[in-house]
């Protein structure tokens, strides 16, 4: 005997309700919704550290979940600050430097000196001489425009923006230590309501957690060691701003094939226009090499056994995320297609009888 569901009027009066709250409560909630989501990036990052406090304090979550929020605000909230103000120093620093060594710049960068620099180099020589300086001139006045909008723009935000900072960063915080204290509930009540079987249920978060656990701890490790790389590097070869540009780098290091090395390849290929080859020589050699090697052998590996994402997939979601949701689309693009890769390949794995009947065209 089959089981049937029949809908009474009451029922669908009732989903209907259910619906329009649920749209509601959506837009009570949109504001909000990157906050969340960083809080459950922190969720998995910090997870193994609340699991030990959570059995060193004997299965008290709240405590459990109040230390861990703590170490949460030690470990990134205040050095974040910290860096958000050197940043914004660096740049307000360098704008008026900026501002002022330009017009010396641009007598340095004269089409004469640069053809005298590259005179008898072979290939190079004939490029140099078929550039039309009167473009390149225009957009770089173009792009020094925009970096000083940008300048300007991030000085104003720093300072006016700390009220507004201040408010995600505690909401953040409140969404993270209530993640952490009523997880396991909240999960298990998730899991009743979806109307899945408990063995596809447990399969599918198990499957879910194993792909955020790689993209999140993945893209942050290796963003944060590429951007300190970066910025040590930086420093150490006397380039203006490097906390900027390693925060930069860090940043540009989670989409595939851009990378660390948009960054780099620039600001080499600047020191050589300039004239100093040895610093140039060092970024190319020193700094895309190490990021080349990252980027191309340890992290497909990495993202290969854990999510199982084509380099291609990955950008696209990069991209597609950035898009959609802005700087947190980095992560949440990566993080949903892999979630959405996962629903697929279990309906694959459940229904694997009645597909293999269907495209043999049996009935």
């Amino acid at each position: 005997m089959k089981n049937k569901f029949n809908f009474s009027l009451q029922d669908i009066f009732f989903f209907l309700i259910l619906i329009l709250l649920t749209i509601a409560f959506y837009n009570i909630f949109k504001p909000f919704i990157g906050d969340a989501f960083l809080s459950l990036m922190l969720v998995i990052l910090f997870k193994k550290p609340f699991r030990w406090l959570r059995k060193k304090f004997k299965d008290n979550t709240k405590r459990a979940a109040a230390l861990t929020t703590v170490m949460v605000v030690v470990v990134i909230v205040i050095p974040v600050m910290f860096i958000g103000l050197i940043v914004a120093n660096e740049v307000g620093d360098n704008y008026s430097k900026l501002e002022d060594q330009w017009p010396a710049i641009k007598e340095q960068l004269t089409e004469e000196k640069i053809k005298d620099q590259f005179s008898g180099i072979p290939y190079v020589e004939d490029y140099v001489n078929d550039v039309k300086w009167e473009d390149v001139e225009e957009k770089v006045d173009e792009i020094i425009g925009t970096l000083t909008e940008f300048a300007v723009s991030l000085l104003q935000r720093t300072f006016t923006g700390l009220a507004y900072f201040i408010i995600h960063v505690f909401i953040i915080l409140f969404l993270l230590y209530f993640m952490f204290a009523d997880g396991d509930f909240l999960i298990k009540r998730l899991q009743y309501l979806i109307p899945l079987k408990d063995e596809d249920e447990r399969e599918m978060m198990f499957n879910i957690e194993k792909v955020t656990d790689g993209i999140v701890i993945n893209s942050f490790l290796l963003g944060i060691i590429e951007g300190t790389y970066g910025g040590i590097l930086f420093a150490v070869l006397d380039v203006p701003s490097p906390v900027f540009w390693g925060i930069l780098m860090a940043g540009l290091s989670i989409i595939p094939l851009v990378g660390t090395n948009s960054i780099l390849v620039p600001a080499a290929i600047i020191h050589f226009l300039t004239g100093d080859y040895v610093t140039g020589a060092i970024i190319l050699g020193a700094g895309t090499g190490v990021v080349l090697i990252n980027q191309n052998l340890i992290r497909p590996k990495l993202d290969a056994k854990k999510s199982g994402m084509h380099t291609a997939m990955a950008l696209i979601a990069s991209l597609g995320g950035l898009m959609w949701l802005g700087v947190i689309g980095f992560l949440a693009g990566p993080l949903l297609t892999a979630m959405f890769l996962v629903i697929w390949d279990q309906y694959g794995k459940k229904y694997k009888e009645k597909l293999e009947i269907l495209n043999k065209g049996e009935e």
